[in-house]
């Protein structure tokens, strides 16, 4: 497996700026998002990435395998 580069391990160490990924996103996916719904779209972004924090933070073992089939 390769070792990931400095600048790729710094994108993922680095805070979450919302706005930046919106506007990026919107651009890559040619999706217009009319500049009064802007705010609320960065807005709702960022709850998701709060949500989603726990989830990021939480560590696996680096021998962790995944099952071959999952069963609830």
């Amino acid at each position: 497996m390769a070792t990931p580069s400095p600048e790729a391990t710094d994108q993922f160490n680095s805070p979450f700026d919302a706005a930046t990924y919106v506007r990026q996103s919107a651009q890559l996916l040619n999706l217009a998002i009319p500049p009064e719904q802007m705010a609320s779209v960065v807005e709702n972004f960022e709850r998701v990435q709060a949500i989603a924090q726990p989830v990021l933070d939480f560590s696996l073992p680096d021998n962790l395998e995944s099952a071959p089939r999952f069963e609830p």
